[in-house]
């Protein structure tokens, strides 16, 4: 069985070679129970090369999630494509950044979706960005979220609604914790996007500053984040003072 439970782990998997030997730990679910290949670390004395041929044989479909470099260099070396590469932040909350100021008659409320939300994002998540064009299934997770809380459910005091001054839904800042995906007790940046219209008047650090103060009220020690490379955003999470913890590559393995 080329794909075994772990003894001992019970959210963990083994990939086990034709010989028996085991190459590498791993989780075939994500939290929303899809099927994923998330977290693969080989054990000690595993070639790259040699996971990486076991991987495309046995996991075949899955899109593969790592932070060892040299399995994904093996992996792009024989032809795949890095699809996504991302570094987990952290945020101590001893200290926070003091709330960033808004235009004039623009005001942070209550977290919520609505259409006007759902196409500020459409218009910020562009074909271009760093994550790829925003798309229905967002939208549906998003709204499931607040409707039924699945998969996980806000974090009320973290998470907020931009206004403008004419009382459009403009961006927002969309919180869970403690989440189930992380070792620490911490809360989760889940989704923050400001529409183009809003964009360059400081909205992303104060939905950022919320965020943090919120977490914090709600008596989580951090706020974790993800940002893919080449997102500017970046920066601002730098800025507020983030940390990064590891960066985390994905390559989706072809079927067979």
């Amino acid at each position: 069985m080329p794909v075994r439970p772990h003894p001992d782990a019970p959210t963990d998997s083994l990939l086990v070679a034709e010989d028996g030997t085991t190459l590498a730990r791993l989780r075939v679910r994500d939290d929303a129970g899809q099927p994923v290949a998330a977290d693969v670390r080989a054990l000690p004395g595993v070639s790259a090369v040699r996971l990486a041929g076991q991987a495309r044989a046995d996991l075949a479909g899955h899109r593969l999630e790592t932070t060892d470099d040299a399995l994904v260099a093996a992996l792009v070396d024989g032809g795949l494509r890095l699809r996504r590469a991302a570094t987990e932040m952290r945020h101590d909350l001893d200290r926070v950044p003091a709330p960033g100021p808004l235009p004039a008659g623009w005001s942070l409320g209550p977290p919520g979706w609505d259409d006007e939300l759902a196409a500020g994002l459409a218009a910020a998540y562009g074909p271009e960005h760093p994550d790829g064009a925003w798309q229905p299934g967002d939208t549906a997770e998003i709204r499931s979220m607040f409707e039924t809380g699945e998969p996980v459910p806000p974090l009320a005091p973290a998470s907020a609604r931009l206004r403008d001054a004419e009382g459009r839904s403009a961006g927002h800042v969309l919180c869970a914790g403690p989440v189930p995906w992380t070792e620490d007790a911490c809360a989760w940046v889940l989704n923050l996007a400001v529409a183009p219209h809003a964009q360059r008047r400081g909205a992303g650090r104060a939905l950022l500053a919320h965020a943090l103060r919120g977490a914090r009220q709600a008596g989580l020690p951090a706020v974790g984040l993800s940002v893919a490379d080449g997102n500017p955003a970046r920066r601002m999470y730098d800025d507020a003072g983030f940390r990064p913890v590891h960066r985390t590559l994905s390559v989706l393995l072809p079927d067979r």
